[in-house]
């Protein structure tokens, strides 16, 4: 039996850049796409949110779902409900953070907009990410990061701070604690924030990186365990009790845009590595038992997906195993071949 198997393409039409699967029961089969574009004679980035039905034993992406908006950068369902909703957050070209909600009959509606930043210049929100269901962390085209409080009317700033020199091209939660933001930017730099104290960061570094640091992700199941990735093709792993040098690292062959963990267990790591296609990486280690002395570790990569002919961009795990077979179902998008795909891949 194949390793990877392609089950199902589909031509967003517009360049797309992420995808992601709803959390929650009985909607795990949904994904939302998310596409952008500069349209050169309106001199505008537009873009289309898209919304589909990946059940592993019946797949037809035709879209449930068409919403055209700005050029999106990101889309992040929030992992725990909102005020009883669930909901979604997009980053788009504008400077905006949109919510929106999804009902029960497979569609979702947006319920708020929040400009990011508190100058009024330009600027593209490049990527967001939920605290539980009342907080979410916003990266920018200036550099900043914003925090947003959620409420039932909608959201607010509650924070806003000069970052990095240039593009934040992400800011992510630190997923045990409401009060810490990683941040990664175009000037190679990784840093850690305190929301009580942003005017320094509780950790800088700028050695690890050799180029943009693009996505940060808290491992779901061990606490201390963060993984980035950047331009500079590395997957690095560290552990937050020592975080003057990380616990390895693992060259992907191409510049990291997204990182996200396989749900429950988080045993391996899926990576859309740009002009190299997605990665599977085992990164299971006796290390990362909190109760097993330290030992030394590599990360492999496992499994690698190049039906693609274009950057890699946007990646989820579906939450569905197929039946009979437990092969994980996975889905990719990719930028200029606009172009989302589905795949399943057997540990």
């Amino acid at each position: 039996m194949e390793n990877i198997k392609k089950l199902e393409s589909w031509d967003t039409q517009l360049y797309a850049d992420c995808v992601e699967f709803c959390p929650f029961e009985p909607y795990l089969s949904i994904a939302i796409c998310g596409t952008y574009q500069l349209c050169e004679s309106e001199a505008a980035r537009v873009g289309r949110l898209s919304l589909h039905s990946v059940d592993p034993e019946n797949i037809d992406l035709t879209p449930i779902q068409l919403v055209d908006t700005p050029g999106i950068l990101d889309v992040k369902w929030c992992r725990k409900k909102s005020y009883q909703q669930i909901s979604l957050a997009v980053a788009n070209s504008i400077g905006q953070i949109v919510l929106y909600s999804f009902d029960s009959d497979i569609s979702i509606k947006q319920q708020h907009v929040q400009n990011i930043g508190d100058d009024g210049t330009a600027r593209l929100a490049l990527s967001c990410d939920w605290y539980e269901g009342y907080k979410i962390a916003v990266s920018d085209s200036k550099g900043e990061v914003s925090c947003l409080n959620v409420s039932v009317e909608g959201s607010e700033p509650i924070s806003n701070w000069k970052a990095h020199d240039y593009e934040a091209w992400v800011a992510s939660f630190d997923r045990y604690s409401d009060q810490l933001i990683y941040s990664g930017g175009d000037d190679s730099c990784f840093r850690l924030w305190d929301l009580r104290d942003t005017a320094r960061p509780v950790l800088a570094n700028k050695k690890a990186h050799q180029m943009g640091v693009t996505s940060i992700e808290t491992s779901p199941v061990d606490c201390n365990i963060v993984a980035t990735g950047s331009y500079d093709e590395r997957l690095l792993l560290w552990d937050k009790r020592q975080m003057k040098s990380w616990l390895n690292e693992t060259n992907l062959g191409g510049g990291v845009w997204k990182l996200k963990w396989e749900p429950d267990n988080a045993r391996h790591l899926l990576a859309a590595t740009m002009h190299n296609g997605f990665h599977l990486i085992d990164c299971c280690c006796p290390s990362l038992d909190r109760d097993a002395n330290p030992l030394p570790f590599q990360p492999k990569i496992v499994a690698s997906y190049r039906e693609h002919s274009s950057l890699a961009y946007g990646c989820d795990w579906g939450r569905l195993l197929s039946p009979f077979t437990d092969r994980r179902t996975i889905a990719s998008c990719s930028f200029y071949d606009h172009s989302l795909h589905v795949w399943s891949w057997l540990p």
